[in-house]
């Protein structure tokens, strides 16, 4: 746009000067020189012209001096001097200052990018587009000089030849087009570098500027909608629609009006419990708290009262089952709350129905049940099953399958059969009285007497008891502390039976096993095998491998709780201390591994579960060899008695 504005000034002041020069010639020439311009020379007439001030441009200084010429031919001629002439000469001085003023910031325009310390040689190229207002600029590498060649030069149509020339024209053409030339001369005493610039062609990449990256403008996303925030944790389950609770409603009061009388009793439950989304063996928790207890049949309004109450307060399995056997008066479970469900699974499931007519039997078998829910679940020492480690544990999914199972034998970890046979034979044997309690004598026989006093000792001082009395010395344990003691002896690698073991090996009760502890537990250890003619390492041996099965960080001579359960050979540690059988045959098989057993699900067995179907199976053994003497002595009497009959006959 400056270059253009620049030839309009040109063009401009070049139609001005010359219908100026043509007036005055004309005037000239009717009127007659004047005497005073006939006095002046040729010579003082382009000096004049020449010491104005006016811009370094060729076509302006050819136009000045064509105008002298003229002006010198027609000076024979008379002159008259015209009153206008001086406001001519006005307005000629003021369109030059203004030309002037036009080159000057021309010159010192920041787009030409010629400074004072180095100017370069500027070549510009319009090359026609679409747009008659765009230019495509082309930056080539700077031609050799020659000394025919100016210093620099400005086209405005073509690029440099050999002897420094722009276009297709020689440097003497001088016609006014667009082909036209203009010649600045460069300042004397800073030397200008040559830099030409040209719309065509872009053939040195070192001249290419850097492109910038076009600025990312990151406008922030609309923000999206949001729920309302829930409470994290639900001690009663997450609600549920009322709808589905009304829905269930509807289906049991369907089931009452199908009844005699719309009355339940329970041998209906069954169908009440499936209509209300319940499992089936919880129907005598429930009839017992829609008839508070009482002897007598269910009506439809005593569940409908029972279930708005109920399930205004708890929304999922695990806090119904609480609201329903503690008929909504805690929110935790104590061992006894089973017991009308497990005899009621006693008398209506089938896999026990062989062991309904043992009645003496069913509240053994409550209790080592009840033992091991609590002690599978709860992972807790104070006798209670809260409603949150009900809903992590297993034992309402085992009572849901119960319904669909005829096995009870396979619900290994609460309901089997076999498995408190095993417990209660073990309880049996040691205790010699048969009076259901187990003194600190009789514990010491337990496997051959491979517990060491101390441990005997521990277990009678209440560290590990979770009755309410917790932490007192008692005298005797009955089926439900032997129950814990079986369990934790045989499987090590529970996370209840490490706590167990770890509250008989703290001594001083301060959370830490120190090697103090530990030496005195061992010492009775190596009392133990030396009796029975086995030699053992010394104690600092010892306790050199123990510290690297624990593994404690830091290399500390103490562990914690912790610590215990993050190793791998916990049960080889805690035999270490506590029975002298099982460390004699872990240090005579080291290395070997127990064989890998599963059950029919693919599940692998844990250590409790083998014990159990080992001690069984050796027990059913026991009891056909004691069956078969039985028989064969029953015989032999049969042929003594017959021989003498016929002998006194």
């Amino acid at each position: 746009m400056c270059q253009v504005t620049f030839l309009h000034f040109l063009f401009l002041f070049m139609f001005v000067r010359y219908v100026l020069l043509k007036g005055r010639i004309i005037r000239s020439t009717l009127e007659g020189p004047s005497h005073l311009e006939s006095k002046r020379p040729l010579s003082l007439l382009m000096e004049e012209e020449g010491s104005r001030r006016r811009p370094s441009d060729a076509v302006l200084c050819e136009c000045s001096v064509l105008a002298a010429r003229r002006t010198a031919r027609s000076r024979t001629k008379p002159i008259v001097v015209n009153p206008r002439t001086s406001s001519q000469r006005r307005f000629r001085r003021f369109i030059e200052s203004i030309v002037r003023k036009v080159f000057d910031n021309q010159r010192k325009s920041p787009r030409d990018n010629v400074s004072a310390a180095s100017a370069t040689q500027i070549q510009a190229d319009v090359t026609p587009t679409k747009s008659a207002h765009l230019a495509e600029l082309n930056v080539v590498s700077p031609p050799k000089r020659t000394s025919s060649a100016p210093a620099s030069r400005l086209n405005l149509n073509g690029t440099l030849d050999t002897n420094g020339n722009y276009g297709k024209k020689s440097a003497s053409q001088s016609d006014l087009n667009f082909s036209a030339e203009l010649s600045v001369a460069a300042p004397t005493r800073h030397a200008i570098p040559e830099l030409d610039l040209t719309f065509d062609n872009y053939n040195d990449e070192q001249y290419r500027p850097t492109p910038k990256p076009a600025p990312v403008v990151s406008r922030p996303l609309p923000p999206k909608p949001q729920a309302p925030k829930e409470p994290i944790y639900y001690p009663q389950g997450k609600p549920v629609p009322q709808l589905q609770n009304d829905t269930a409603l509807r289906r049991v009061c369907e089931v009452f009006r199908s009844l005699p009388n719309q009355k339940c009793t329970l041998e209906n439950m069954p169908a009440v419990c499936e209509a209300a989304g319940l499992p089936m063996y919880w129907k005598m928790p429930v009839f017992l708290a829609i008839t508070n207890d009482e002897d007598r049949p269910a009506s439809q309004v005593d569940f409908t009262s029972w279930w708005k109450a109920m399930t205004s307060v708890a929304h999922d399995e695990a806090a119904r089952f609480v609201y329903t056997l503690t008929v909504g008066s805690r929110s935790y479970l104590q061992p006894e709350d089973f017991y009308e469900m497990l005899m009621d699974i006693i008398h209506t499931h089938p896999g026990l129905a062989f062991y309904r007519d043992a009645t003496e039997f069913h509240d053994k078998y409550c209790q080592v049940v009840m033992t091991r829910i609590f002690w599978n679940d709860a992972h807790s020492w104070s006798g209670k099953l809260s409603t949150d480690r009900l809903r992590k544990g297993g034992v309402l999914q085992a009572i849901r399958n119960l319904q669909f199972d005829d096995d009870i034998n396979k619900s290994l970890r609460y309901f089997s059969y076999e498995h408190f046979y095993v417990v209660y034979c073990k309880f049996w044997e040691i205790d010699t009285d048969h009076d259901l309690k187990i003194s600190a004598n009789d514990l010491a026989q337990h496997a051959g007497g491979a517990l060491v006093p101390t441990v005997v000792d521990r277990i009678f001082s209440g560290a590990v008891c979770t009755n309410p009395n917790r932490g007192q010395p008692v005298e005797e344990i009955g089926l439900q502390e032997f129950t814990q003691f079986l369990l934790a002896e045989e499987d090590k690698t529970h996370p209840t039976s490490i706590e167990y073991w770890f509250r008989i090996l703290d001594l001083d009760g301060d959370g830490l096993v120190t090697l103090y502890d530990m030496e005195l537990f061992h010492t009775q250890v190596q009392r133990k095998l030396a009796a029975e003619g086995i030699d053992s390492m010394a104690f600092p041996d010892v306790a050199c491998q123990l510290i690297d099965m624990l593994n404690v960080a830091g290399g500390a001579t103490s562990f914690k709780l912790g610590d215990l359960k993050k190793s791998s050979l916990r049960g080889r540690f805690i035999n270490t201390f506590v029975n002298w059988r099982k460390f004699f045959a872990q240090e005579t098989n080291e290395g070997s591994e127990s064989p890998r057993i599963e059950d029919e699900g693919g599940q692998e067995l844990t250590e409790w579960d083998r014990y159990c179907i080992e001690e069984y199976e050796a027990m059913m053994e026991d009891d056909q060899a004691d069956a078969e003497t039985i028989s064969l002595n029953l015989e032999e009497d049969d042929g003594r008695s017959s021989l003498a009959y016929h002998d006194v006959l």
